[in-house]
């Protein structure tokens, strides 16, 4: 087998073949040609070199079969090209088209984004811009009203201390006003009083003198209290007495058992046999023994009467006599007391163990307690602070008799508060006392 190199080399020197081939076609058919020794020379498998010694070979080929084959393999392969080529084309230009119209379209989306970013960058800073703006809008309205509310508030403190400041003065106006019309008209009052007091004292006086013109007559308009007080004095000068001191020598204590109970109650003598005191006393404690004249003399009881309305809560009536059993001797020091028989209090000159007592207005001794005083009752006060004992005497000083001490109220209830305190009125007692002290029989 001659190899396909020493094949190749006769198609070299086929010039009558090549020749008829067309210009065109030449590529093609030498491209078959090529084609099938390169598999002739697969089959025979020889590897041998080409010799001088080879005998060359001829190979006749039917040039019009193998030339119409080649020639429509390669119009096939040609058309299959070119179709191939327009599809690459076609596919192309879709691929030209697609990216140009993608990129025209993210051209444009892109743009159009830009475009929003600018809008919304715009939009952005006007709205900061009206922020600042609405700012400064609210800074400036909050600025004028907080001038325009405190100019308001300076206005209005201004007019009310102005309308305090008229009424004020209109106040003052009023009430002098009418503390001069008060004044006036208390003043004319005083005055009105005053006249007519002083005819109604011309005609107790004129009466006064008639009636002392007859001592029966005199005797029969006194009451038992005024008569006992006459007797106290003429006692008082038939044992030398010619003046009385400002301290009140009245003043006793008892004992209960042998225990003195001065710490708790005291009393006031107002008759030879009778001493005067608080019932709360005589209700809570068995008194056996009187002491008088700072606990001198000493006297037994006799016997023991209380108010018989007398009640401990509310406390009511609170008062009560203790009778000796025998009478009191007159000394300097040691008489009794007269009592106090004007209907009116009197306006000054009370006492309590030489301390000053003042009548004052009986709301200054209310309370949660005590919501109003008994017509029996006063409330008074006293200018220095001490303890009160129940039952210890009131007393006032009258200069125009000779026994100065009249008996004006008792005690009722202990207490060491510098306060306003309530005591009970003897004037309104008398009838009690009077029955039993100096009854009419006695008279």
């Amino acid at each position: 087998m001659r190899s396909a190199s020493y094949t190749i080399y006769k198609l070299r020197t086929a010039k009558p073949i090549w020749l008829k081939i067309e210009n065109c076609e030449k590529k093609m058919v030498f491209i078959a040609l090529i084609v099938a020794l390169l598999q002739a020379a697969s089959t025979e498998g020889s590897n041998q070199e080409p010799s001088l010694d080879d005998v060359p070979l001829s190979i006749y080929v039917d040039a019009s079969k193998e030339i119409d084959y080649f020639i429509s393999l390669a119009k096939s392969i040609d058309e299959k090209q070119r179709i191939l080529e327009e599809a690459l084309a076609r596919l192309s230009a879709e691929v030209k088209a697609t990216e140009e119209r993608w990129n025209e379209r993210l051209s444009a989306e892109v743009k159009e984004t830009q475009r929003l970013n600018e809008r919304l960058s715009a939009e952005v800073k006007e709205t900061q811009r009206l922020n600042e703006r609405m700012s400064a809008v609210v800074k400036a309205t909050e600025e004028r009203w907080n001038e325009r509310l405190s100019a308001e508030v300076k206005e209005t403190q201004w007019l009310i201390e102005s309308k305090i400041f008229r009424m004020s003065v209109a106040v003052k106006a009023t009430e002098e006003r009418w503390n001069k019309r008060l004044s006036a008209e208390v003043k004319a009052t005083e005055e009105r009083w005053t006249e007519k007091m002083s005819i109604l004292e011309n005609k107790f006086k004129n009466l006064s003198n008639q009636l002392t013109k007859s001592p029966d007559i005199a005797t029969l308009h006194k009451r038992p209290a005024e008569l006992a007080c006459e007797k106290i004095t003429s006692k008082l000068q038939s044992i030398g007495v010619t003046s009385i001191t400002d301290v009140a020598v009245h003043l006793g204590a008892f004992t209960e058992g042998g225990f003195k109970l001065w710490e708790l109650c005291y009393f006031a003598l107002i008759d030879t046999r009778f001493v005067l005191t608080a019932a709360d006393c005589l209700s809570s404690h068995n008194v056996t023994t009187l002491e008088l004249n700072l606990y001198i003399v000493l006297k037994k009881v006799k016997a023991i009467h209380i108010h018989p309305e007398f009640s401990i809560n509310p406390a009511l009536n609170n008062i009560g006599l203790i009778e000796m059993n025998s009478e009191v001797e007159y000394t300097f020091d040691l008489y009794p007391a007269c009592m106090y028989t004007s209907a009116f209090n009197p306006k000054s000159g009370l006492m309590e163990r030489g301390t000053k007592v003042q009548i004052v207005a009986d709301s200054e001794c209310l309370n949660k307690h005590t919501t109003q005083l008994l017509p029996n009752q006063m409330c008074v006060k006293s200018l220095t602070h001490n303890c009160r004992q129940k039952g210890e005497p009131i007393f006032v000083l009258n200069e125009e008799t000779f026994s100065k001490h009249q008996l004006v109220g008792i005690i009722g209830k202990r207490s060491c508060i510098d306060e306003p305190y309530v005591i009970t009125n003897v004037f309104a007692y008398l009838d009690f006392i009077e029955s039993i002290v100096w009854p009419k029989k006695e008279n």
